[in-house]
């Protein structure tokens, strides 16, 4: 007998032919109960809760901000969301975004499991790039900004456990030109456990509520005084989306639930809170809390006075990664307010010199701090000290010790109200992003302290001035 290899046009007949027996249901309840997911070690049919099939129902009206407790199958709600649009529209297109591409891959085998089970077919067997065959697509990213540019016409977007993606802001600001050509029809669905009252999923949730408190209301659905299950449209038309982990018919009817994750899993209350109980409190390794960074975050830029008091602090840096930093403090009675910053990097010590020359040219500071514990600052020192020699610098050398030290003196500053600065400066976000772990001060991964050293360096010329 002769087995002869079909013809590309004959798979690609079959396949279509496999495909369109496949009957899809008009409505995503339908839908999803067709889909097999993983529960309690078993591979069962998903049959969406209440709070799931309510959150579905706000997701085909608008963009959503879903602030949730963990375990509660957002993610499978999501996912077989995203892939039943994806078989009613062949021109279809998805994006999941997660912190890494491992998070983005276990995602994808979710929903690679639903078409397994639905017996459809996909036309590669790449697992972060899934195309159906008779139907849409959809991608599995990991948190680069990159990786969401040069992507046309995006329906649909799954940001992950959006608050705790360091570059959160800049994969949203890559993706929304990708989603212009879809219009209305677009829609983002921002999904994350809080993580303190920072970052571009913070603002997100809380901003633009009106009427809406959300912290109070995320505390009362806590404590058990709302419902577990909030929302309400903001003033961008937006969804926003509150599911609290007593949502779950089984979790909530246990009143013992949340002892038992404690005990089994070995967390911390802090933790309990945050990933449960819906706690936007900063994370333990903050050093410096939102509220006492929005307290002070009350100044504007200004242009240099006559006579004014100022103070330099200046971080010198040069082609790396880091930045140059001069900041420029100026001081009023006991207090320090940030009035400019020169803020750059990837530039030679002529051009930085050049700028700050032009600084101190326009506000002619009392006294200029200076690190000198790298080979720049050192060079910079013998530079400006030369040029501007009727101008007192004083010279910092940094050490984990002293850098200890300059960071009790900011915090001090920063609790008496003795330094303001504008909300929009880079100084708030790096006073945002700023941790002590493992027994050292740094910025967060992928983040930067360059300001606000500079900053400490400014408080410490202008503290020594006699």
């Amino acid at each position: 007998m002769i087995f002869l290899e079909p013809y590309p046009k004959q798979i690609k007949k079959y396949f279509k032919e496999k495909s369109s027996s496949l009957k899809i249901p008009d409505q995503w309840l339908e839908f999803a109960r067709l889909c097999k997911i993983r529960s309690a070690g078993s591979i069962i049919n998903f049959e969406p809760y209440d709070y799931q099939i309510k959150l579905v129902n706000t997701m085909l009206q608008r963009s959503c901000v879903i602030i949730k407790s963990r375990q509660l199958g957002i993610s499978e709600t999501i996912t077989s969301f995203m892939l039943w649009r994806a078989f009613k529209n062949p021109g279809y297109l998805g994006l999941v975004f997660s912190k890494t591409q491992t998070d983005s891959s276990l995602i994808a085998r979710r929903m690679r499991r639903m078409i397994d089970g639905l017996s459809a077919k996909t036309t590669t067997e790449n697992l972060c790039d899934i195309e159906l065959v008779g139907g849409g697509r959809i991608l599995f990213r990991n948190s680069k900004p990159e990786s969401a540019r040069g992507i046309e016409s995006v329906v649909d977007v799954f940001l992950d456990e959006l608050a705790f993606i360091d570059t959160a802001k800049e994969v949203y600001d890559a993706l929304a030109p990708s989603q212009q050509m879809v219009g209305a029809d677009a829609r983002v669905f921002a999904v994350s456990t809080p993580n303190g009252k920072d970052g571009f999923y913070w603002d997100l949730a809380s901003q633009s509520n009106g009427s809406y408190d959300l912290l109070n209301i995320c505390q009362q659905v806590s404590k058990g005084e709302l419902n577990p299950y909030q929302e309400w449209v903001d003033q961008g038309n937006w969804g926003k989306v509150i599911i609290h982990w007593r949502s779950h018919p089984v979790y909530g009817s246990d009143p013992d639930f949340l002892k038992k994750v404690e005990l089994n899993q070995k967390l911390s209350r802090n933790t309990i809170d945050q990933e449960y109980n819906l706690s936007f409190s900063d994370s333990s390794s903050s050093v410096f809390s939102t509220d006492l960074i929005l307290k002070n975050a009350i100044a504007k830029f200004e242009k240099p006075i006559q006579n004014g008091e100022y103070f330099f602090g200046i971080d010198a840096s040069g082609l790396g990664g880091d930045y140059a930093v001069c900041v420029v403090l100026k001081k009023e009675l006991e207090t320090y307010k940030l009035v400019e910053c020169h803020r750059e990097k990837n530039k030679n010590t002529e051009y930085h010199i050049q700028k700050i020359s032009e600084l101190i040219k326009n506000y002619n500071p009392i006294k200029i701090g200076l690190e000198t514990t790298g080979g720049y600052g050192q060079i910079w020192f013998e530079i400006l000290s030369k040029n501007f020699f009727q101008h007192t610098f004083k010279t910092i050398k940094t050490t984990q010790e002293s850098k200890k030290n300059g960071i009790d003196r900011l915090l001090i500053k920063l609790e008496t109200n003795k330094l303001i600065f504008p909300f929009d400066s880079f100084l708030t976000q790096e006073l945002r992003d700023f941790r002590f772990e493992n027994g050292k001060f740094s910025a967060s991964k992928n983040k930067h302290d360059d300001v606000l050293m500079a900053t400490i360096f400014a408080i410490i010329a202008g503290d020594s001035y006699d």
